[in-house]
């Protein structure tokens, strides 16, 4: 007679073909079987739960989770991750850049009078015209 560990050993190798044959992806025929394997031990660990047949109550359990897999796969959207997709974000040589940039007129408006900064302030940044900074 087998031990229970080559019993559960040959149910899980057994259960990873079932499930591989419906996702065709071996990643996510391990990630599904270990979730019914948990899923599995959970009710097992509630009082009053009895399962009689484990190996049916695996396969229905991983059916489920492929099929909810799958479920959820229609609705997420599918974006193919290619290297030529460029990104929007700044490089961090653009972003030293920046800072760099940021700093250097920081340190010349701080030495401005503050009449001028004012001024440059009011025209530069806020966008007021001419006869508003002057009211």
């Amino acid at each position: 007679m087998a031990t229970a560990s080559s019993q559960l050993r040959a149910q899980h190798v057994d259960l990873l073909r079932y499930v591989g044959r419906q996702v065709r992806d071996s990643a996510l025929s391990e990630d599904i079987v270990q979730e019914a394997y948990l899923r599995l031990l959970t009710f097992e660990a509630k009082p009053g739960s009895n399962v009689t047949n484990a190996p049916a109550l695996l396969r229905r359990i991983s059916l489920n989770l492929v099929r909810d897999y799958f479920r959820r796969a229609r609705h997420m959207p599918f974006v193919e991750l290619s290297d030529k997709l460029p990104c929007l974000q700044p490089t961090i040589e653009e972003q030293i850049a920046r800072r760099q940039l940021i700093d250097l007129v920081a340190g010349i408006l701080k030495s401005m009078p503050p009449l001028r900064r004012e001024v440059f302030v009011r025209r530069r940044v806020r966008g007021e015209s001419a006869g508003e900074v002057a009211e």
